[in-house]
């Protein structure tokens, strides 16, 4: 998402992208209606201006881009919301491991937790398992390492 950063005597804020260039027109329009009177606006670039008012007042507004950055983790229906690599994933708890015992057609060698992609709140797309044995980069792993915090 897009706004100014607005910068006046040193001190910055972000601005809207509406309010930048609302105080660019008001600028541009100065002297009417007993607004603060320009001394000088000159353009930084075609999106970027600086301001001097007659008061000793300078701004200048930059266009930059801002990062919304999500919450690390959140739940969603008891599960974990994780951000790895850019992308939100739904976490099962962990499942611990059991071990073979005699007479059992089926046992859980390792660890392991369940993950989806997560779309507005909800699972989507193949059920995953993550554990600790893969590979170091990988999704899965980053998923492990995160909800093992």
């Amino acid at each position: 998402m897009k706004v100014y950063t607005r910068t006046e005597n040193g001190t910055a804020t972000e601005v809207s992208l509406k309010d930048g260039l609302s105080e660019i027109n008001h600028a541009q329009l100065s002297g009417r209606n007993g607004q603060r009177k320009v001394r000088r606006m000159s353009s930084i670039s075609r999106t970027d201006f600086a301001i001097e008012y007659q008061d000793g007042g300078k701004v200048t507004l930059i266009v930059t881009e801002k990062t919304e950055e999500a919450p690390a983790e959140a739940e969603s229906k008891g599960r974990r919301i994780v951000t790895v690599k850019g992308k939100r994933y739904i976490a099962t708890g962990i499942t611990p491991a059991k071990p073979k015992t005699p007479g059992c057609v089926s046992w859980i060698p390792e660890a392991y937790l369940s993950y989806w992609t997560e779309r507005n709140g909800e699972t989507f797309g193949a059920t995953r398992h993550a554990t600790a044995s893969n590979k170091p980069g990988t999704v899965g792993r980053a998923i492990w390492d995160a909800v093992n915090r």
